[in-house]
C-alpha cells in the first residue's frame, strides 16, 4: 500500500462583487474590519398615542446608539415597554422573531416577568422598519428617527407643515454610521 500525497490546498479566486449595488447595511471591502452602527433618535414631542406615559418618555435618553443595529433595536423596543402604561399590553403588540441569532427584552405584568425574543439583525433598514411598525401599533408614529429631532422650543426657520396637520422640525444629516 502506497502512503497518500496530499496536495496543497487549491486557492480559489474571489468573485468579482463590483457589479452588486450596496445597500446602507452593506460593509464596503476594506482591509480594516468594520462594524455597522446605527444610532436612533427620540422624539420626546410626539404623541404618544393611548399605550406610552410622557413622563416615562422625557425620562429617555435622547438616542440609543451608535452601536449595532440588533443592540439598537433591543434598547428602543425595551425603551417602548419601560415606558409603557401597561406593559402586558405594549408587549403583546411586538412580534416576536424565530431562527437565527436573538436578542431579548422583556415585562413585568400579572406577578412575573415575561422574555420576548427579537432577530439579532444586521440592517439599518430592518430597524428603522421594525420601528416603524412598532410604533403604528402604538399609535405614536414619529417616536424614533435616524436623524435628530429639534426640540420645538428651539426650532428655527427649517419648520415643515404636512396636510394633514402634523409639524416636522428640520432635521440634521443622518447619523448613521461606520465606525472602525
Amino acid at each position: 500500500m502506497t502512503p497518500l500525497a496530499i496536495s496543497p490546498p487549491r486557492s480559489t479566486p474571489e468573485p468579482d462583487v463590483s457589479s452588486i449595488p450596496q445597500d446602507a447595511a452593506t460593509v464596503p471591502k476594506s482591509t480594516t474590519p468594520q462594524a455597522l452602527t446605527v444610532c436612533i433618535y427620540i422624539n420626546k414631542q410626539a404623541n404618544l398615542g393611548p399605550y406610552l406615559d410622557q413622563k416615562k418618555v422625557q425620562q429617555l435618553p435622547e438616542h440609543f446608539g451608535p452601536e449595532r443595529p440588533s443592540s439598537v433595536l433591543q434598547q428602543a423596543v425595551q425603551a417602548c415597554i419601560d415606558c409603557a402604561l401597561q406593559q402586558k399590553t405594549v408587549f403583546s403588540l411586538i412580534k416576536q422573531g424565530y431562527g437565527g441569532e436573538m436578542v431579548s427584552v422583556s415585562a413585568f405584568f400579572e406577578g412575573k416577568q415575561h422574555l420576548l425574543n427579537l432577530l439579532a439583525v444586521n440592517s439599518i433598514g430592518y430597524v428603522l422598519r421594525f420601528l416603524k411598525k412598532l410604533c403604528r401599533s402604538l399609535l405614536c408614529e414619529h417616536l424614533f428617527s435616524n436623524q435628530p429631532f429639534q426640540q420645538y422650543g428651539t426650532m428655527s426657520e427649517s419648520v415643515e407643515v404636512y396636510e394633514d396637520g402634523r409639524i416636522e422640525a428640520g432635521r440634521l444629516p443622518c447619523q448613521c454610521m461606520l465606525q472602525v
